[in-house]
């Protein structure tokens, strides 16, 4: 490349230069197939193969010319340079490829017939015809010159191949290197038959360089295989499907017949004088890239009709999606309504679909779907509508009915058609449905709506035990309502400050003297104004904002206990109640203790309140978190004892410290109620647990319990739920911090609505 002599060694060392290259290109390619199985190991080895037979033939080549200082052809060299090509063709066509469609392929196919055509037409002009006119005779030499031309046309076919037919397996990286390998190759080969036509070619020059660099690509792209052997795979396994090209398999046609029309216009001989020459070639590629065409118009409009089938159903199952079901749904209602016939819509979900993709996965999950979208199609009639609207939720659109009674036949069918069992990998899984029937046009002749309104009856259905079917109810629509309005003020209320935590005392029934509080979230809305908890906590917890909602009382609750216990009260604890998704939550002991930390308090100024169903969600995480709590000194009781479960197990099993008998075995003393709290006493004694009788409201009641023996009370007849400024005030006034509960106490009138203990 530089020139520097001596001139005598130059071509010494451009014979000589190619053999450590071809030796490491070989050697990375062959390590590489190593490293693979199956048809990627043979697809490395056959390029392996091929790269060390054109490092042969060099080596042949090599020492043919220094033996008789002239240019030895045809010679044996010659078998190991045409070698490579059929190698890297076996190569190639080892490795594994993106499917395609049949259409596609032909097309293909056809782009590689008229590149190739083209490239061969102009080889014919530049350098075959002079090849041939100059060993005529010569039927050896002139059959391994032709064959030079020839494998430069099935390279050109391979370099196209790996463009259009993209081997899964092989990184874009490699791609690009083999294919570069492969073009420097080509234009090398093109530029040798133009100058050695021309007897312009010696040894030594820059193009000697382009077959060098063609095995430098070679021996990169084996060596990024070899690097990222364990992630290709994992790669390639992602692409799945059909996959379209991107513009070439356009553009090589049309640029082809360009190339083709301009070598004839530039080396054949236009004039008029003797007729215009038809060039066959020509002809063969024109006729080659109206095919081409032709075959891109019926490509095009299958895509077309795959399109549009793709944005009309669902990809899963098969079935309309929402977008085709809502232009269907309103095209049956206006024939319903000039036929003056019925037009049913049944919403369905299916219950326990959750647990099916929790513990056996989604690929189970979508073969549910797809059983149970075959067997819905089994319960409806010919003119009826199918479709999946989402995860595991479908709509049957039932049309020409006369009686709104055809429905729930149907809605019946279709529980007993889903309620059959599923068998995956011979497991059998049994699923229920929850449906929502709405009839149109009597309620309405709008599609939205009557899709509002069958989702609406199918969450009803779901409120009633779920497995069964629910008609439309206008009030669901009013109750739904008032479920976004209440979510929508509730949002703004955690934004504005519009809550506030007040507390009920918790006496000790022997002298009492109040030991703690209950802190009880109140809200006072300036729309809607005082909104009951037992409103607005189960729309919290449906819409997620429990969780907000309950980490600003206990902040606010527990700066308070620190506030009492600066002021000479250092005993005094606050219960809180916590929800089941609170308690279950990853990390909510930590963030409990992060927050008596930040207040400097020691955990036994705090106690949970649970309920029983919410600690038996999921037993063996509850027990370990009750333990954890444990462990921090914060205690946890049981709330509403009696009217759940109540099963002595569990309080064997949850290591729970404190019991409250629930209000509605205080409300009436009589001789039952008296033994049942005789005997959860007793009970919750023997266990080491402390009892808190609730909802005492009257003197006679707390006479009794102190009798039976119950530690602790709370209700009216102590105090009602009171903000602590207000507690503040009427400590202040009573001259000491630890106040007997009686000396508090205000009017309580029947109607007030914040009861104790919520």
């Amino acid at each position: 490349m530089t020139g520097a002599g001596p001139e005598s060694l130059r071509p010494y060392l451009g014979n000589l230069i190619y053999f450590p290259i071809y030796a490491l290109s070989a050697a990375l390619t062959l390590q590489t197939a190593r490293r693979h199985t199956g048809p990627e190991r043979r697809a490395w080895g056959w390029l392996a193969l091929g790269i060390f037979s054109w490092g042969l033939g060099q080596m042949v080549y090599t020492c043919l010319y220094i033996a008789t200082k002239t240019n030895p052809f045809p010679s044996l060299a010659d078998v190991g340079y045409l070698a490579l090509i059929p190698c890297f063709v076996l190569g190639i066509a080892h490795f594994p490829r993106l499917i395609h469609g049949r259409l596609q392929n032909a097309s293909f196919l056809l782009d590689i017939m008229i590149v190739v055509l083209a490239c061969g037409d102009l080889l014919w002009v530049l350098d075959v015809r002079a090849t041939a006119e100059a060993y005529q005779g010569q039927a050896f030499a002139l059959s391994i010159a032709l064959a030079y031309p020839i494998t430069d046309l099935a390279l050109c076919a391979l370099l196209l191949s790996l463009m259009l037919w993209r081997p899964r397996h092989l990184t874009v990286r490699q791609l690009g290197m083999l294919a570069l390998g492969l073009g420097l190759f080509l234009l090398a080969d093109l530029l040798y038959a133009y100058r050695t036509s021309k007897n312009l070619y010696e040894l030594g020059q820059l193009l000697d360089t382009l077959w060098s660099w063609g095995a430098v690509c070679f021996g990169i792209a084996a060596f990024m295989g070899r690097v990222g052997a364990g992630t290709t795979h994992e790669a390639s396994r992602t692409r799945t499907g059909p996959v379209r090209t991107g513009t070439e398999h356009l553009l090589l046609p049309n640029a082809a017949i360009v190339v083709v029309y301009a070598v004839f216009f530039m080396l054949h001989d236009p004039s008029l004088k003797n007729g215009v020459e038809i060039n066959p070639t020509l002809a063969i590629v024109t006729l080659l890239v109206l095919l081409r065409q032709v075959l891109g118009l019926v490509d095009n409009t299958r895509l077309h009709r795959c399109l549009a089938y793709q944005a009309e159903h669902d990809h899963l199952t098969g079935l309309f999606n929402r977008v085709n079901l809502q232009r269907y749904l309103a095209e049956s209602i206006s024939t319903a309504s000039h036929r003056e016939q019925l037009v049913a819509v049944l919403f369905l979900d299916l219950d326990r679909m959750k647990l099916v993709n929790d513990s056996l996965g989604h690929p189970a999950g979508d073969h549910v779907l797809k059983e149970m979208a075959h067997r819905l199609v089994g319960t409806v009639g010919v003119g009826d509508i199918l479709a999946r609207v989402g995860g595991d939720e479908f709509v049957v659109v039932l049309t020409g009915l006369r009686h709104a009674d055809e429905a729930t036949r149907v809605a019946e069918r279709i529980l007993k058609a889903v309620s059959l069992p599923v068998t995956i990998e011979g497991q059998e899984v049994f699923l229920t449905a929850s449906i929502g029937l709405t009839v149109c046009p009597t309620e309405t002749h709008d599609a939205d709506i009557a899709l509002k309104q069958a989702d609406i009856a199918m969450y009803q259905a779901k409120r009633h035990g779920k497995a069964t079917w629910c008609w439309y109810d206008e009030q669901d629509t009013l109750t739904a309502v008032e479920q976004v309005r209440l979510d929508t003020h509730l949002r703004l209320a955690l934004t504005r400050g519009e809550f506030e935590v007040h507390y009920q005392p918790i006496v000790r029934l022997v002298d009492g003297v109040v030991v703690g509080y209950e802190a009880l979230l109140r809200w006072t809305s300036p729309v809607l104004g005082a909104v009951p908890p037992a409103k607005f906590i189960p729309v919290a917890e449906a819409h997620g904002l429990i969780d907000p909602l309950g980490d600003w009382v206990l902040h606010t609750a527990l700066a308070q206990i620190r506030t009492w216990r600066n002021a000479d009260w250092p005993t005094i604890y606050v219960t809180v109640n916590v929800s089941a998704m609170q308690f279950l939550r990853e990390g909510f002991v930590a963030s409990l203790v992060a927050i008596l930390t930040e207040r400097d308090l020691p955990g036994d100024a705090l106690v949970l309140e649970l309920t029983e169903s919410a600690l038996i969600t999921d037993m063996t995480r509850s027990v370990a978190t009750l333990r954890e709590l444990s462990a921090f000194g914060i205690r946890v009781a049981l709330d509403d004892f009696g009217t759940g479960y109540s099963s002595l197990s569990y309080l064997q099993q949850l290591p729970v410290q404190v019991l409250k008998v629930d209000r509605s075995f205080v409300k009436a003393m009589d001789t039952l109620n008296v033994t049942l709290v005789q005997a959860m006493v007793t009970m919750a004694h023997g266990l080491g647990l402390t009892v808190v009788a609730e909802g005492i409201e009257e003197t006679g009641q707390s006479e009794i319990l102190r009798t039976l023996g119950c530690d602790m009370g709370q209700g009216y007849l102590f105090g009602r739920p009171q903000p602590a400024m207000l507690l503040d005030r009427q400590r202040s006034e009573s001259g000491r911090p630890e106040t007997s509960a009686l000396t508090l106490m205000v009017p309580v009138h029947r109607d007030d609505w914040a009861g104790d203990g919520r």
